[in-house]
């Protein structure tokens, strides 16, 4: 326990020690603190009152990761914020206030050092501004803040989610009585799911109008699905042999990643007569084929 007017010394690292403990440490490296007669309670030391982290973050979109708290500054001296990732006990950051932040490990030269959560000077440099997320900062991050008298920490976890750089969806023939349609994603983190699906596809001409009616889709049972990843990256693939159609038939690709609850959908038409082996070439075409016949049936009217 410290007696009244005793010294302590804060060092640049953001530890406190006594002077008697100054012996391996440059005065350099230090700052000396003079504590006030009496020591507050802990009730009135530091509080942080609401850590904000995104539970879901997508690559290459900054990111502010918040640590609010109060701090009663005549009552409290030395004040000291540290980041930790991943329960690590090195901090990946740390801010002396009167002094500059440091990014340190995995953050350097990820930050914003010139970013301010508030315009507090002792709350001005609190947050995190990533400015370009990657999957590798995936994980638990820690605020601790501390002063003279006290100190409390929270954490909370952060996903880095990569979405994919192509989602491509196509048909081929693999027999004369089968078509092979094929799905691929490439370049998506964490581990995605995928999933193939198909439904009829009608037709139907009232008046002026088209419209296409489009069944309930059902999950395609035969599907083979195929991961690899590749650079810290995950490539997909799902693919199925089905009998070749005598009608349009409606099929979709679904893309997911679960834990950053996401999802994409590509979704074509396939005619039989069609001759491409890309789905969406095939529906324009014929969509277009139809707006014309549209146009021939509205002026035949009017």
């Amino acid at each position: 326990m410290l007696r009244p007017h005793e010294h302590r010394i804060l060092l640049k690292t953001g530890r406190f020690i006594s002077p008697s403990r100054l012996v391996h440490h440059s005065l350099n490296n230090c700052f000396v603190i003079n504590t006030s007669e009496t020591f507050p309670s802990l009730t009135n030391g530091v509080k942080i009152n609401k850590l904000q982290v995104p539970e879901v973050a997508q690559f290459g979109s900054p990111v502010v990761l918040d640590c609010d708290y109060s701090w009663d500054e005549k009552k409290d001296d030395g004040l000291v914020v540290k980041w930790f990732f991943n329960n690590g006990r090195t901090p990946i950051y740390q801010w002396i206030t009167n002094n500059k932040p440091q990014a340190l490990g995995i953050l350097k030269g990820r930050l914003n050092l010139e970013y301010s959560a508030s315009q507090h000077n002792n709350s001005k440099h609190r947050a995190l501004h990533i400015t370009k997320p990657a999957p590798e900062l995936s994980g638990d991050y820690t605020c601790s803040v501390s002063s003279f008298n006290d100190e409390d920490s929270r954490t909370k976890s952060m996903l880095v989610y990569v979405p994919e750089r192509s989602l491509n969806l196509r048909q081929e023939r693999s027999s004369s009585e089968l078509m092979r349609v094929s799905c691929s994603a490439e370049g998506v983190y964490p581990q995605p799911e995928m999933m193939l699906l198909q439904g009829d596809s009608f037709m139907f001409i009232y008046k002026y109008n088209i419209i296409f009616h489009i069944t309930e889709k059902i999950e395609i049972n035969n599907t083979v699905i195929t991961v690899e990843k590749k650079e810290g990256l995950f490539n997909i693939k799902a693919t199925s042999d089905q009998p070749r159609l005598e009608a349009a038939k409606e099929f979709s690709c679904e893309l997911r990643i679960p834990k950053a609850n996401y999802t994409v959908k590509k979704e074509v038409v396939y005619y039989p007569n069609s001759r491409g082996s890309n789905f969406e070439s095939s529906s324009v075409v014929i969509t277009t084929i139809l707006w014309f016949i549209l146009d021939t049936f509205s002026g035949s009217i009017a």
